[in-house]
């Protein structure tokens, strides 16, 4: 059965079913055959369709198009591939969630990964290429030493997921200077960092990726997450910045930068509802997204992710008019979810409790 037609982990939504759309009815190709047909034989049944397979093929086109110059300008008009066991994945956060999701396929593939967290690993890795590394990755001592022993014990890193994020959830007037502090340090900073450690040999060979998870609350931030929601915009920032630097600084075009831009997941960062149209936002599954982000690897090619993928269109809303933005920022207080971390902070040290 062809992947678009497999039933998807979340249910019935609108993604599958706008991928099976623009595999049959907005292919260009069927629609633009139907048309010469009915344009050579005027007296065949299928004249009346005509016109739809006409309009139809034009969309297709037009689709097919944008998509092509998306893909091509993305990659810097280049191609390179995925180098399999010669690679090395550095997963920050991989403990658990999405970073588990990526590093386990990984592993189980026979990639090597290395996997940074502050907390213990939540799966068993017997059998398989990775190893783990405790980090705080909210101090940049840690970092530093860090970086250096995965340079030494594993190699250098070709591929950089920054992928680790926490969210302490209180409003700016409530939460402590540790509560800020630590949420841009881990969410903003340490991918600011890691990019600066290993990205020079990535530059040397001119090959690597550097993977960047950030977040729709980046675009439509609820109240009560503005340093987490800052952290996600900055880094969209940064993934932006970084492409430019890599094309036109570095003259290294094959360096990819890829971006994940996602809603809510069912991880344990966040608690409750969402109470969202299930059938246009459902809650995603933490292994389409995993599997989204090695696909993208395997591919050898740069990719914007967004999940689900209407939010592609809410990403939007910064060029619509101020009435228009803050009516559906509003709208983001009506999910019954509870922001608050789960993680504790030392209140003297800062940082985050063993």
């Amino acid at each position: 059965m062809p992947k678009y037609l497999n039933l998807p982990r979340e249910g019935l939504y609108i993604d599958p079913l706008a991928q099976i759309l623009r595999k049959t009815l907005l292919n260009p190709i069927p629609g633009l055959l139907l048309w010469l047909y009915t344009q050579s034989n005027p007296s065949s049944p299928l004249t009346s369709l005509s016109e739809p397979a006409k309009w139809a093929t034009i969309l297709g086109l037009i689709l097919l198009a944008n998509d092509s110059l998306t893909f091509w300008s993305r990659n810097n008009w280049v191609s390179d591939c995925w180098g399999g066991e010669k690679e090395i994945v550095v997963v920050t956060g991989g403990a658990g969630g999405i970073g588990a999701s990526v590093a386990c396929r990984l592993g189980r593939e026979g990639v090597r990964v290395v996997v940074v967290d502050v907390v213990p690993l939540t799966y068993d890795i017997a059998g398989m290429k990775i190893v783990y590394y405790k980090c705080d990755l909210s101090d940049e001592i840690e970092v530093k030493n860090i970086s250096d022993r995965i340079r030494r014990e594993v190699g250098n890193p070709t591929v950089l997921i920054n992928n680790a994020g926490l969210c302490r959830g209180q409003p700016i007037s409530q939460g402590s200077y540790h509560d800020n502090s630590i949420t841009l340090r881990t969410n903003l900073l340490a991918p600011f960092l890691l990019t600066k450690e290993f990205l020079p040999d990535m530059i040397k060979h001119d090959h690597g990726h550097i993977f960047t998870i950030s977040s729709m609350s980046a675009y439509i931030p609820p109240a009560g997450v503005a340093d987490y929601a800052a952290s996600k915009a900055g880094l969209i920032a940064s993934h932006e910045s970084l492409g430019l630097e890599l094309k036109h600084t570095h003259k290294t075009p094959r360096v990819r930068t890829s971006l994940a831009v996602l809603s809510f997941i069912k991880t344990p960062l966040f608690k409750g509802e969402t109470n969202q149209a299930r059938f246009l936002t459902p809650l995603m599954h933490v292994d389409t997204v995993g599997d989204a982000i090695v696909d993208t690897l395997y591919s050898g090619y740069a990719r914007t992710i967004y999940l689900p993928g209407i939010m592609r269109f809410l990403a939007g809303i910064r060029g619509a008019p101020e009435w228009v933005q803050m009516g559906i920022r509003g709208e983001s207080q009506k999910l019954r979810v509870d922001f608050r971390g789960r993680q504790t902070v030392d209140s003297k040290t800062g940082k985050i409790a063993s």
